[in-house]
């Protein structure tokens, strides 16, 4: 994937999360919701290191 495509589908993952997270879509942090804050936290952490590599990408390439 090209460094667009990579910012695109992990802005879209934040902005999923982001959304469901706004809604109440789960008792964050809640004693009965520990699977869902896992969730929610992992995807968060894969929707921006993936628009850390997309920004980083070039920079790589250029350097290489």
């Amino acid at each position: 994937m090209n460094g667009f495509q990579l910012r695109l589908v992990g802005a879209c993952i934040l902005l999923f999360v982001l959304i469901g997270l706004l809604s109440g879509w789960s008792a964050l942090f809640a004693a009965d919701a520990l699977l869902s804050t896992l969730l929610q936290a992992g995807l968060l952490i894969l929707g921006l290191a993936l628009v850390y590599q997309g920004e980083n990408l070039g920079a790589a390439q250029r350097n290489s």
